[in-house]
């Protein structure tokens, strides 16, 4: 089905509008029109369409009709994100191409947040339950001033509902589905909320539990559907008025990953069939503890957000194909972090808006790894221990100013200093014997931001911004001057880029149809890249620049009462400006995992059935464009452009809902990422075709 061609979005969706009969039945009493959108994302509630940035919002009802479960159920409907997916926990997220491939080195290319709380890591995303969240926001574009380091590409953001002292509620997700050359998949969420004083306290509880089958076949050790998935995890929220004015709220959180393989195929061998001489199984498991106190002291509001995070990650790699023998790489990442946050924020209706906080981070990660020959061999080849510490303090504000009640200017800045320290301790054959060292790096730096927007029109808002992003350096480990006498900096300093954007938001036919728009010009320099010397070792430096330009387009509309149409289209264009040697890379060289197009649609149709049921059907379709793996654009290396499609039909009263659904409609077999890193090609493909039932309650 590689050869699918399906007409394109924005054609079918003009032919839509085209064909539909607004002008005709467009009367200034239509009961449907699109809701308006509250979102978070400058930390102050605001609605979407008079943000004067590029976001996009995704809120309960939306995840609940697309039957997403977790990150890559929705990113490919995002305009500008791509994705590295190697399975649960394995994700690897990039926005407007700003990324340097599948080694993004030691902090996060875009910040991903639960609520306040901070949860990214540097090469790999937890992959977070997306039951009972309130909203999903995708910040595009560096947000350096109110999210700091760690979002150059931009901002992710889930939104838990809260603990709600007014009624109780409860409800019920279960969903039973087959997935083709697999088995049967099992998912079950429930979420109770319970009022423990009436309007001051409430307790919410959410938990949930997933099974899914595999579908990749190692040949070798003769097992089937390797690759399954089992998951559980929860939350529990404790919120508190004690009186108008104050709320506080504590929530904890955790969840389990176990998969039983990875789900790369040897494309060799067959679609779904990979030659492993080891099991790859993977466990990953977090924590996370907060306390938010918001406090309306008149005039503004002082927020205090303090978490603590825990996640440990474990895998084994099968690295036979690098030392030619049966063999395996352990590893295990430990990350721990506390964070502290404080915000004050403006509330009056006055010209000025304002924010001002102060941040503090302390983090600490290991890298555990053992490489060794399988039995018969049964021979150590590394033992190697590398930990981390980082603390980092940080001061930031943002204003905008009405210079008319039409024409509004922004201004926001971040000043903030970091210290890392770094011990590495290795030994075995493949060092040398033993190698040690110990390292320490530390930056202060000042990162702006400025905007300008105008209401062209209740309805239109035109916004134009320069934005600087950042990533905090850090020490290399200490190694012996290369073969050719170079001596390895000791450290690596920050990467920094300036994004520029003009954007339009608008809203026609008393708001029967959104369409926003945005163009942007990103200049970054000093990359952070990893590099190989000739003996074979490896550190991370500063080289190169890179430029990125694109186009964004999202387009909702109700053109007749039951029908909702979504479209959105990505243009990006992100490329090499000078010659890199340590990474292959020349100037003009595509970055990898960038496709530089992307789209996706959807059309739902909702029609009465009875007085008190109603019908749906629902089809989605997302395009993922052809990338390359790296920069040197190898035959191997190539990702083929992708086209995967949904389909889901139900019926639905006030307090149910009953869906059926096909998943990968044409069974496609799509290049989610070509891993060419352990001495051979190892194809990470899809779920292929999955069919099932949903069924939801609530109370």
């Amino acid at each position: 089905m590689r050869d699918f061609k399906p007409t394109s979005l924005l054609g079918c969706v003009a032919m839509a509008m085209a064909l539909t009969p607004f002008a005709a039945n467009a009367a200034d009493n239509v009961p449907f029109t699109i809701d308006e959108i509250v979102v978070t994302a400058q930390k102050r509630s605001e609605l979407l369409q008079d943000v004067p940035i590029a976001i996009t919002a995704i809120p309960m009802d939306r995840i609940e009709k697309m039957g997403a479960v977790s990150f890559t159920d929705y990113a490919r409907t995002v305009p500008g994100l791509s994705f590295i997916d190697r399975g649960p926990g394995r994700s690897s997220i990039t926005i407007r191409g700003i990324t340097t491939g599948a080694d993004q080195g030691k902090q996060a290319l875009v910040g991903v947040y639960f609520d306040d709380m901070a949860v990214s890591a540097p090469s790999f995303q937890p992959d977070l339950n997306l039951f009972d969240i309130e909203q999903i926001e995708i910040l595009r574009g560096p947000q350096g001033t109110l999210y700091g380091a760690g979002s150059m590409g931009g901002a992710l953001k889930l939104t838990s509902a809260k603990p709600d002292a007014t009624a109780l509620a409860a409800k019920v997700d279960a969903t039973l589905s087959s997935t083709r050359y697999g088995g049967e998949n099992y998912v079950l969420n429930a979420m109770v909320n319970a009022p423990i004083v009436d309007d001051k306290l409430a307790l919410r509880i959410v938990g949930y539990y997933r099974d899914y089958s595999g579908y990749i076949d190692n040949v070798t050790l003769n097992r089937k559907n390797v690759n399954d998935e089992e998951t559980y995890g929860g939350r529990v929220a404790l919120r508190a008025t004690p009186t108008e004015n104050l709320t506080i709220t504590a929530m904890a959180m955790f969840q389990d990953t176990k998969v039983g393989g990875t789900q790369e195929a040897n494309l060799l061998l067959g679609e779904l069939v990979q030659n492993r001489s080891i099991v790859e199984e993977r466990n990953d498991k977090f924590q996370q503890y907060n306390l938010t106190i918001d406090w309306d002291i008149g005039g503004a509001e002082l927020t205090s957000s303090t978490t603590y995070f825990d996640r440990d990650f474990a895998e084994d790699r099968d690295v036979s194909a690098i030392l030619g023998a049966p063999s395996i790489q352990a590893n295990a990442l430990p990350i721990k972090t506390f964070t502290q946050e404080f915000r004050l924020t403006s509330t009056g209706d006055g010209p000025l808006k304002w924010l001002v906080g102060a941040y503090y981070t302390h983090q600490k990660d290991r890298l555990l790894q053992l490489v060794s020959f399988a039995p018969p061999i049964d021979m150590l080849l590394l033992d190697n221990n590398i930990g981390n510490k980082l603390e980092q303090i940080a001061f930031f504000g943002e204003a905008t100013y009405d210079i008319t009640p039409r024409f509004h200017a922004t201004v926001g800045l971040r000043w903030f200093s970091v210290d890392q320290t770094y011990s590495r301790f290795a030994t075995g054959p493949i060092v040398g014997g033993t190698d040690s060292g110990i390292g320490d790096a530390s930056v202060t730096k000042i990162n702006p931001k400025f905007g300008l927007s105008f209401d062209i029109t209740d309805d239109a808002l035109l916004f134009v911004q320069a934005s600087q992003g950042f990533r905090v350096g850090g020490p290399n480990s200490t190694l012996p001057p290369d073969l050719d006498g170079t001596v390895t900096p000791s450290q690596y300093g920050p990467d920094t880029l300036w994004n520029y954007e003009i954007g339009l938001k608008t809203s026609w036919l008393n708001n029967r149809l959104v369409a926003n728009a945005s163009l942007f010009y990103i200049d970054w320099t000093d990359i952070q890249v990893v590099t190989f010397r000739q003996d074979g070792f490896s550190y991370i430096g500063n080289a190169g620049e890179a430029s990125s330009k694109g186009a964004e387009l999202e387009l909702t509309a109700y053109p007749i009462e039951g029908l909702e149409l979504r479209g959105a289209f990505s243009y990006t264009d992100a490329q090499l400006e000078k010659n890199v040697p340590g990474i292959g890379g020349a100037k003009g060289d595509r970055i990898p995992l960038v496709p530089r197009y992307t789209w996706s649609g959807s059309a739902r149709y909702s029609f009465p059935v009875s007085d008190n049921l109603g019908g749906f059907a629902q089809f989605d379709i997302q395009h993922m464009g052809s990338s390359y793996n790296a920069f040197n654009r190898a035959a191997a290396d190539l990702q083929r452009s992708y086209n995967i499609g949904s389909l889901r039909a139900g019926i639905e009263a006030d307090q149910w809902q009953l869906t059926v659904f096909v998943d990968n409609l044409w069974d496609e077999r799509a290049d989610l990422f070509l891993d060419t890193l352990l001495g051979d090609v190892r194809a990470n493909v899809n779920r292929p075709r999955t069919i099932g039932v949903n069924v939801r309650a609530q109370f």
